[in-house]
């Protein structure tokens, strides 16, 4: 009955530190990088025209992998220039826009963060 014991301990002991081992991995290493917010932000009406987009992430970024496209409501792209990431914060792409009229505007950004994980979306916003 002793062994017994000794068996079941061990046991126990080796499930309670696979389980710890676990639960301290950190979150981030399971996560993707995900737009946290944009200006113009997402379903947004603005009075003036915006002159660039700025969108911010929960990870750093990699500018080779890193892309925004603006698009008019006839799906023609607006954006002349590459998106660059932010020097100073490295979870911030942003792109210069040309002078737009007013109209409904289609955003499709894809990124890579630091970690190798690609994530995409689109979203619109109007100039009234």
């Amino acid at each position: 009955m002793r062994n017994d014991m000794k068996t079941f301990n061990r046991k126990q002991l080796t499930r309670l530190a696979a389980a710890a081992a676990i639960a301290l991995v950190p979150a981030a290493a399971f996560a993707h990088g995900k737009l946290e917010n944009a200006v113009p932000a997402a379903g947004s009406a603005l009075d003036a025209a915006p002159d660039a987009l700025r969108l911010t992430f929960n990870e750093d970024l990699e500018s080779t992998f890193s892309t925004v496209k603006v698009s008019d409501a006839n799906g023609a792209a607006v954006t002349r220039e590459k998106a660059k990431v932010d020097a100073s914060n490295p979870r911030v792409l942003t792109v210069a826009l040309p002078k737009i009229s007013s109209g409904s505007y289609s955003v499709q950004w894809a990124v890579m963060t630091h970690d190798a994980h690609k994530t995409k979306g689109t979203y619109t916003f109007q100039v009234k």
